[in-house]
C-alpha cells in the first residue's frame, strides 16, 4: 500500500519526519519535473519521500508560462510596492471565462506546442499544475518566514538573558516562553487546493490505497456531508523516527496488511481492529495517526466527487481498478 501525501506538493521537513513515523515511505506529487524545494530534496535524500509527477511533460512550456505570470504580477503593483495579485487571484481568475489570467497563460502554452494541445482534453490539468506551482512557492515562503520569525523571537530571548533582564520585574513578561502559533498558511484556500490535486492526481497509473494529510481543515472540508465515513484507528503515541531509523518496523507492516484489507473488501463497523494489537513502542516524542473510512466509495470516485468532476473520464482519464473503499489519514504532530 502506498502512502500518498496530499494535497500539497511541498512539506516541510518536521511534517515529513511525522509522516514518516506513521507510514513508512511516502509519495508527495510534483507539478513539474526538476523543480523541487531545496528543504524537500533533503527529506528525498534521507529516504523519507518519494517524488512522482504525474502529469510531467511540457514542463519547459510550463515554465514559460510561469515565467509569464511572474512578469506580469511584477508590472502589477499597488503604490507601496507590493503585488496586487496572489494565489487568490490566480485561482479566482480560473473559475472565470474568457480572457481572463489562466486561460491567457493555457493559450500562450498552446502556441509554444505549436498547435499540438488544441485538441488535447488537457486545459484542467495545465491549469492545475500552474496553481499546485504557485501554492507550493507559497508554503514554501511562508515557512521560510515562520522559521525566521521564530529564529528572531530566540535571539531576543538570548538578548535579554545576556543583558539579565531576568532579575527586573518589569521585564518579566519579555521572558515568557516563546510558543509558536499553529501553521495556517496550509490551511488557505482548501477548496481550490483540493480541487487541482484531484487533477492531477486522476492522472496517476500507479496503485494507491492510502492518503495521508496533517491538516484538519483538508479532513473536514472532505469529509463534510459524507455522513457514512467515520474513524476507524486512533493511535495516539507513535514514536517519532530519524533518517537512521527508516526501515519498515514491524507494527507499520501490520498497519498496512490491515489498510489493504479494509480498502478492497466491504466494510462493516465489526471490521475494526483494536488499537491495542499494535505492537508500538514507547517513547517520549510522538505523533498520532487516526484513520478514517469513506465506504462503498474508492478513491477515484470519492476525489472526483469532493472536486466538482463530472467522471472518471474527465481530462482523457480511464477508470483504472482502485479498491472498495477510501482512506484517510490525520498525522498530528
Amino acid at each position: 500500500m502506498n502512502p500518498i501525501y496530499f494535497p500539497y506538493t511541498y512539506i516541510s521537513p518536521e511534517v515529513a519526519e511525522a509522516v514518516a513515523a506513521c507510514c513508512g515511505r511516502f509519495t508527495i506529487y510534483q507539478p513539474l519535473a526538476d523543480r523541487l524545494p531545496q528543504a524537500m530534496q533533503a527529506c528525498v535524500d534521507n529516504g523519507l519521500v518519494d517524488i512522482r509527477t504525474p502529469a510531467a511533460g511540457d514542463d519547459k512550456a510550463l515554465e514559460s508560462a510561469v515565467g509569464n505570470y511572474l512578469n506580469w504580477a511584477n508590472a502589477h503593483t499597488d503604490s507601496s510596492g507590493h503585488r496586487i495579485v496572489s494565489l487568490k487571484t490566480l485561482h479566482a481568475s480560473a473559475t472565470l471565462s474568457g480572457d481572463t489570467l489562466s486561460s491567457k497563460i493555457v493559450a500562450d502554452v498552446k502556441k509554444q506546442m505549436n498547435g499540438t494541445a488544441d485538441h488535447r482534453p488537457s486545459n484542467s490539468v495545465l491549469a492545475a499544475r500552474i496553481f499546485l506551482y504557485f501554492a507550493q512557492e507559497f508554503d514554501r515562503q511562508s515557512q521560510e518566514l515562520d522559521h525566521a520569525i521564530a529564529e528572531l523571537s530566540q535571539n531576543e530571548q538570548a538578548l535579554i538573558q545576556d543583558l539579565k533582564m531576568e532579575d527586573d520585574a518589569l521585564a518579566a513578561e519579555f521572558n515568557r516562553e516563546t510558543v509558536r502559533k499553529p501553521d495556517g498558511s496550509s490551511d488557505y484556500l482548501i477548496s481550490a487546493r483540493l480541487a487541482n490535486w484531484t487533477r492531477l492526481f486522476l492522472q496517476d497509473r500507479e496503485p494507491v490505497g492510502f492518503f495521508v494529510t496533517h491538516s484538519t481543515a483538508v479532513l473536514e472540508q472532505l469529509l463534510d456531508g459524507v455522513p457514512a465515513a467515520q474513524k476507524i484507528l486512533n493511535l495516539g503515541a507513535i514514536p517519532r523516527l530519524t533518517p537512521a531509523t527508516m526501515v519498515p518496523v514491524e507494527w507499520q507492516q501490520q498497519l498496512f496488511a490491515y489498510l489493504a484489507g479494509v480498502a478492497k473488501n466491504k466494510w462493516t463497523p465489526g471490521s475494526v481492529m483494536p488499537t491495542s494489537e499494535f505492537d508500538i513502542p514507547a517513547a517520549g516524542n510522538t505523533v498520532s495517526l487516526k484513520v478514517y473510512i469513506v465506504p462503498d466509495q474508492n478513491f477515484r470516485q470519492f476525489f472526483c466527487h469532493s472536486a466538482g468532476i463530472k467522471g472518471i473520464g474527465s481530462d482523457g482519464i480511464q477508470p483504472i481498478v482502485s479498491g472498495r473503499n477510501t482512506l484517510i489519514g490525520l498525522i498530528e504532530a
